[in-house]
Order: C-alpha cells, then structure tokens, then sequence
C-alpha cells in the first residue's frame, strides 16, 4: 500500500529574536504575538489600529507597530509572516508579497494560501509537542492537543533539563552510542525519572548513579492503584502512568483485559483476585508475592478494582509494606458507590433526602453478616452497600426489621458503568425477589435519593446499557 504524503513538513524554527511580521492588529493577531513572544521573536504589528492587549504590549516595549494598511515593502525585513486580518484580498496579497520575497506566511484559517501553518502546541518547554492536521480538522487538532496535554506530565521540561546536565558525564563515561540508547531507555522507564518527575532530582541523581555502577536497587516500589469500576476511561492520570511504568501487575479477577492492556507491553500480569465462591488467591499468599517482588527491586503495581482502600484490604498490604520498610504510594480509584450511583443517576447525598452517606460492607471479614442494621436505619444516610448481592434478601429483610419501611427506595445497580450495565429499582420490601439473578459485581443503594434514579438516570442515548425499573 502506498504511503500517504504529508501536507506539511514538521519543523521547529529557532526564532530567537529574529523579526517576524504580523499583519492585522484584532484578538487573533493578540493571541499569535503572544506565541512568537513566547518563542522569543522580535515582533512587528502591522495595522491602522490595534487591540488594547496588543497595545498594552506595545507600551511594555515587548513589539513594534507599524501603523497603517499593509504595505509589501514590509515584507522584505522579516523572517516569516502572519497574516490576521478579515479582508480576504487583503490576505491574498499579503501571501503573494511573502511568496515572491521567499518569506514564510501562514495566512489564518487559510491552509491553501499558507506556506506553512500553525500547529496545536502542548508546551513543557524545553519539550515541545505539535499537532497538525494540514489545516483541514483544526478542531481534532485542537482536542487531541487538550488530550496531549492532559497526559503529558507537568515536570517534562524538567525531565528534559536534567537529562541535557547528564548529557557530557554520559559522553564520557559510555563512549559508544548504542551503549547510551540502552542506558537511557531504561533510564527514562525507571527510579530516576520518576524521581525527577516528582521534584526529587538528588534522588534521581543517585539512582542514576546506582544504575550507571551497574548495580540494581535494593528494593523497588509498591503502587496500591485503583482501576475504576472497569472503564478505562474513569481511570485517573496517575494510574495510568504509573500501570505503564510497572515491571508486575498483581491485579484483582474483575479489573478488565481493557485495563490490564494499558500496562506496559512486558509487564508480567499476575491475577491475584478472589471471587465469592470461586477459586480465590489468599491474602497472605498475595501480601507474601508483593513483599517479594519489591524486595528484589519490581515495581509492582496493585491493581485493585474501585479505591485501593475501600473494601480492598488495601490497609492490610500498606500494613504490610510498611512492617517491611518498603516504599509504596497510594493512587485512589472511582469506588463502586461513586460509579454505581453517577449511572443510576442516584445522588449520594442531597440537602433535603440524605445529610450523609454509609459505605457498608454486607459481611464481615469473618463472613458474618453486619448485625448493627438498626444504627443504619437510624442515621438517615444514604446506605452504600458493597459485596452485598449474594444476601440481598437478608440484608433488605434486616432493614425492615431495624425500622426501615418496607417501601424505602432502594437499586442494585450491576456491572455499573460498564456497557453490560443494568439497574434494578424499587424499594426494600421488593427488590430482594426482583433482583435474585442480577449479575456480579452488585452494589446496592438504600434510601430516598434511590428514588431519584429514573428521573437522574444519564439522559444520554445508551443503545448498550438497559434500565429494569419497578
């Protein structure tokens, strides 16, 4: 298949203060003088008049202007050209001008006219990213640069800064360049980078150093991460880096393969899940496996579905970290209560149905069912129940008994935010029978705001998601 041409060739202009021209004095020439500022050009505006903001410019000595319409002899003295003017024929001979002087000219909103254009920037300077689209999607350009930006780490630049200091030592003390591209391959994924990442550069000094005297680190480092409740798009910023930077995924049975297949691409995955009923890993055999790998220098990842420390036995294996004098950092996920509730649409809390939220476990550890339902009854929160399905009738039969009546709202929402996802409605003195065969993994929501879920439910057109309500 032949490969597709570019429309335009990426480069980066070093306009250090070299003269650039921009022509049209409004709000959109204000916004490209700021860009050439910022890249350190020696700005011109050229324009009858100008806006406030170019003109605050203008009086801080940060650019020249050149009043009056456009003339071509302006055009001979700088190096590229803008033009950011309303008048179509006055861009057209403002592009003319530029193309018989040999001049770069973008024309705004005008890719044809343009000998070169204006990319969406994503700044940490001194690292730079740019994406275009030939001027003909400038608004995919301008998302998938938002989406850029949100992923790229705000501490790049000074990735980027502590690398070029270390650059010469390298030089001298890995003379052939395939020993360096080894060396900072694995650099850029380990201890040190992370370390510069979160503003640890004389940490991040040493572990380079560590690694440079080719000795490995005595121990690694645990990440008690949270998955979500299995949308890979609820998962936070911080997970997802940090699941790409693993050597181990020690994950629960329901974290997703769609998860799981944003880790890096030779992290070993091991799943440590338990499921009621079924073939479980014990705790102490999951605790024993994480305590191992980080002592022989892993970066493990615990991945855990909802939050790391919400009917996760997160507290125990942080328990455990620590005994062990192990490093270890906690990345919080969307828990179950919050996504169940946000797709049924039912508030957790609301000023004048619940003052509070319970989250609740519907056993204990010693898989004893929680006796204290009448505490529960009485508090007038809304009652967020966790692991919770297998004894739905039990559990709603002990509420009435606690003083709930039997017609307090109440939803089991199953397999929440996913595309599987169904709720069942209705209240306590039912839902037990109606809901029997809902699938795993169940939450159920108990009180007022429950009543809430058909009126709140996500008005968005859910062609995969189906709604049971009483």
């Amino acid at each position: 298949m032949t490969q597709a041409t570019m429309d335009h060739l990426p480069l980066f202009a070093d306009l250090n203060a070299r003269p650039c021209l921009i022509v049209g004095g409004g709000p959109v020439a204000l916004r490209k003088a700021r860009q050439l500022l910022r890249a350190g050009a020696a700005v011109t505006v050229n324009a009858p008049a100008l806006h406030p903001g170019i003109e605050a410019l203008l009086q801080a000595g940060r650019l020249r202007h050149a009043p009056g319409p456009f003339d071509a002899a302006l055009i001979g003295e700088h190096f590229l050209v803008i033009a950011a003017t309303d008048d179509p024929d006055t861009n057209a001979r403002i592009a003319a001008a530029s193309e018989q002087a040999m001049r770069l000219c973008n024309i705004v909103d005008d890719g044809e006219r343009s000998s070169f254009i204006m990319p969406a920037v994503v700044d940490r300077a001194p690292v730079v990213v740019a994406v275009g689209s030939g001027g003909r999607a400038p608004m995919l350009a301008r998302v998938l640069r938002q989406r850029l930006d949100a992923w790229l780490h705000p501490r790049t630049g000074a990735l980027a800064d502590w690398l070029a200091a270390w650059r010469q030592p390298l030089r001298e003390r890995l003379p052939k360049l395939d020993q360096r591209v080894a060396f900072l391959q694995q650099l850029l994924d380990g201890p040190a980078a992370a370390h510069v990442l979160a503003g640890r550069r004389h940490a991040a000094d040493r572990a380079l150093e560590t690694q440079l005297d080719g000795q490995r680190p005595q121990a690694g480092e645990a990440w008690l991460v949270g998955a979500g409740p299995g949308d890979p798009s609820l998962l936070t910023l911080r997970a997802l880096e940090l699941l790409q930077r693993a050597d181990a995924v020690l994950h629960d049975a329901l974290v997703p393969d769609a998860i799981l297949d944003l880790a890096r691409r030779d992290a070993e995955r091991v799943c440590v899940g338990k499921r009621g009923g079924q073939p479980s890993t014990a705790q102490d055999a999951i605790i024993d496996e994480m305590l191992r790998r980080v002592r022989e220098g892993q970066r493990v990842c615990r991945l855990k579905g909802g939050d790391p420390l919400v009917f996760a036995r997160g507290g125990e294996e942080l328990q455990a970290l620590a005994a062990a004098g192990l490093p270890f950092e906690i990345v919080p996920g969307v828990t179950a209560a919050s996504a169940a509730a946000a797709a049924a649409g039912i508030p957790l809390t609301h000023r004048r149905l619940a003052a509070g939220v319970s989250f609740v476990a519907g056993y204990r550890a010693d898989d004893q069912a929680i006796t204290d339902w009448a505490a529960l009854a009485r508090s007038g929160h809304t009652l967020a129940v966790y692991m919770g399905a297998g004894r739905l009738a039990e559990i709603c039969a002990a509420l009435r008994s606690a003083g709930l009546p039997a017609t307090t709202p109440a939803a089991l929402i199953a397999r929440a935010a996913l595309p599987e996802q169904r709720v069942y409605a209705g209240d306590i003195g039912s839902l037990g029978a109606r809901a029997a065969a809902a699938d795993r993994p169940a939450l159920l929501l108990v009180g007022e705001t429950a009543a809430l879920a058909g009126e709140l439910a996500d008005g968005r057109a859910r062609g995969d998601r189906q709604a049971a309500a009483g």
